[in-house]
């Protein structure tokens, strides 16, 4: 009976819970909550919410001709939570450019992507530091004076980024003998814009023995080698970097040998079954009392 009414108060308590979180912002701004529209603050700028439990929520906030807030609130127990989302005025900001799209950022904080010259973003108003950013382009930094409830023009001329393939391997000796220790290597590969990529691996008569084509993004691409029936010896990683002007290779050494088993996995699985044994006997241990 006792266990009946504990559980009927910890039922109650939590239907009765409330989780309420305070919206503090610009008057008459729209409040979205996981991409949800949740209402509009009144004319002091606060919105209540009430959530069901708790959890993660991102709030995001919109004005016209406000750079939007965008934040997460964590509601980890019943009560009340402020949420204090300032909104800086801005203005709208169009890019002619040479290549699209085009991401830009005030000050390290991401404002938006254009896709074509026919898209805008808000950017913070006054005199601010802009910086525009293409895959396979340097970036441009440009002070830029934005000015309120107006459209503001940047013209662009980005520079295209020089190929630049850099090849590593770890680790770059490897035993894929199943032990489960180093079973496999991996060959980072820096590109310094997207490529066409050819990842070789040749024996000393330089025959391929394993290759692999794949879309290069600018910085790291990962591949993983098993040399599956390679046998031991020193092999040459030859990575090919390809775009319709430049092409670029890289090469390094790996190392593939089988000769010492560690026994890693023997002793992983024995641990486990020995963890596993202990837990299943504590769990005969109190079914019995």
């Amino acid at each position: 009976m006792r266990a009946v009414v504990v559980l009927i108060l910890m039922f109650c308590t939590l239907t009765l819970a409330s989780y309420v979180v305070v919206v503090r912002t610009e008057p008459f701004s729209s409040v979205y909550v996981d991409g949800v529209y949740r209402g509009m603050t009144n004319v002091e700028g606060v919105l209540v919410l009430n959530f069901q439990s708790t959890g993660q929520y991102r709030i995001t906030v919109v004005k016209s001709f406000y750079v939007p807030f965008e934040g997460v609130v964590f509601v980890t127990q019943a009560g009340q939570i402020l949420v204090e989302a300032p909104l800086r005025r801005g203005g709208y900001l169009r890019i002619f450019s040479n290549v699209y799209p085009v991401e830009v950022y005030a000050e390290q904080r991401y404002l938006g992507t254009v896709r074509s010259v026919k898209d805008t973003i808000l950017a913070p108003e006054g005199s601010i530091h802009l910086t525009f950013k293409a895959s396979g382009y340097q970036p441009q930094t440009q002070l830029v004076n934005i000015a309120y409830a107006r459209e503001t023009t940047v013209n662009l001329t980005l520079i295209e980024e020089t190929l630049v393939v850099n090849l590593k391997v770890e680790p770059k000796s490897f035993s894929p003998n199943n032990d489960w220790y180093q079973d496999t290597t991996s060959f980072y590969i820096f590109l310094s814009k997207p490529a066409d990529l050819i990842v070789n691996v040749l024996d000393k008569t330089n025959k391929i023995v394993w290759s692999k084509t794949l879309k290069g993004n600018s910085g790291t691409n990962v591949v993983v080698w098993s040399a599956t029936d390679v046998p031991d010896g020193e092999y040459s990683v030859e990575v090919v970097a390809n775009t319709p002007e430049e092409s670029y290779t890289a090469r390094e050494t790996v190392i593939v040998d089988r000769s010492v088993y560690t026994y890693t996995k023997e002793k992983i699985l024995t641990v486990s079954a020995i963890g596993l044994g202990a837990v299943l006997l504590l769990f005969l241990i109190s079914a019995s009392r």
